[in-house]
């Protein structure tokens, strides 16, 4: 199942990271070579978010795969790399989406109402921005 599995989250990564670049016409983000481990932690983000949403809480066997995958990319050390890098360059597009999705799953202070409006004008997401 492993092997079915992967592939799966793979193009289901690919498509939460690309769904706000393409709802608004443009190319996914990029990131230089430097940056790797910051795309890989926006990316992990994505999928912690999403996993977040398939969870269902009642034990299922469904539960517990969904909670072995969000043990792989909910990372604190991934999901602080984001923030650290949105609060030390808040007009980095690239990550708006990430940190929204963020928001309130991680230590720390969670944004402000205006700030989410910023973010939600700029990043156009519907998975996080009402």
């Amino acid at each position: 199942m492993k092997r079915i599995f992967r592939p799966f989250v793979a193009a289901a990564l690919a498509a939460l990271v690309s769904l706000p670049a393409a709802a608004a016409g443009e190319t996914p983000p990029r990131f230089s070579k430097d940056e790797q481990p910051l795309r890989q932690a926006v990316e992990d983000a994505a999928m912690c978010f999403h996993f977040a949403g398939e969870f269902g809480g009642d034990g299922s066997a469904r539960d517990r795969e969904v909670k072995r995958e969000m043990a792989k990319v909910c990372k604190d050390e991934s999901q602080q790399r984001v923030m650290q890098a949105y609060r030390k360059n808040p007009r980095d597009r690239r990550l708006y989406p990430a940190v929204l999705m963020l928001d309130g799953m991680v230590k720390g202070p969670a944004l402000t109402e205006a700030e989410k409006a910023r973010l939600c004008a700029v990043a156009k997401t519907e998975l996080v921005c009402p």
